[in-house]
């Protein structure tokens, strides 16, 4: 098992004080909304594995807890995944009179 220095915790701090003031710029960008959606949630992402890798000590630990992290990532997506089908197909079926 191999232990993470100092450095390490300090650098992937200052990455994610990076990635703040990157998204705080990215939010006054003239873009449009999509955009600041997509480039949001992928700042986001980043620093949140960053301290899922870093902080909570993934990068080091062993396949099992891999793998529960991926099977909830793909219950989450699926989740996710029903739940956006339910609210695109909300306008496809006429609904009856008197209901």
């Amino acid at each position: 098992m191999n232990a993470l220095t100092r450095q390490h915790y300090f650098g992937v701090c200052g990455l994610l004080i990076a990635l703040t003031f990157v998204t705080v710029g990215v939010s006054f960008l003239p873009i449009q909304s999509p955009w600041h959606l997509f480039l949001g949630l992928l700042i986001a992402s980043a620093k949140a594995s960053l301290v899922l890798l870093i902080f909570m000590h993934l990068c080091v630990s062993k396949s099992l807890t891999w793998l529960v992290i991926f099977v909830t990532a793909c219950w989450l997506i699926l989740l996710f995944g029903l739940t956006l089908t339910d609210y695109v197909s909300r306008g496809l079926v006429p609904t009856m009179p008197g209901h």
